[in-house]
């Protein structure tokens, strides 16, 4: 059995596009929106920065904390969720197809993915290192070769 994590890469660039997103959000709100009081502005702008802080603190890390990918010889699975734990199995003999999507700056951001294909179902495997998404993407095309030769 392989066992497979998100990369911690991705969970940073995560970081750091929620404060440059807040950043230009709180530009935006005290340079273009000249209507309201500057109090008030400054009350959404807390507002603004709390909640992320929130999806910071607690939906960003609970994510890369739960997120699991494992495959052994007879199936993949993907275990995950926020609020309730939701487990995917997907046995190999149904696997037609495996996808890799690896981004231009995927070594150094982790935003690579795996798409695992089958009749009817599809398995998305995210954030992954990029050695990692292609591991896996070898390791399944060899475990449908071995299924495939054992059936015929």
């Amino acid at each position: 059995m392989k066992r497979y994590l998100p990369a911690k890469r991705a969970m940073l660039t995560f970081y750091l596009l929620l404060a440059a997103g807040g950043t230009a959000l709180n530009v935006i709100i005290y340079r273009y929106v000249t209507v309201l009081p500057e109090e008030y502005l400054r009350i959404v702008s807390m507002c603004m920065w709390g909640f992320f802080i929130l999806i910071a603190a607690i939906v960003i890390p609970h994510y890369f904390i739960c997120a699991k990918f494992m495959i052994t010889k007879k199936e993949i699975a993907s275990v995950g969720g926020f609020f309730s734990q939701k487990s995917d199995y997907m046995p190999i003999s149904s696997v037609k197809s495996v996808s890799v999507i690896i981004t231009p700056l995927g070594i150094l951001t982790g935003f690579n993915f795996v798409t695992i294909n089958a009749l009817g179902a599809r398995m998305v495997f995210g954030f992954l290192r990029k050695t990692d998404a292609k591991d896996i993407a070898a390791t399944v095309n060899e475990l449908i070769r071995e299924s495939e030769g054992d059936a015929v």
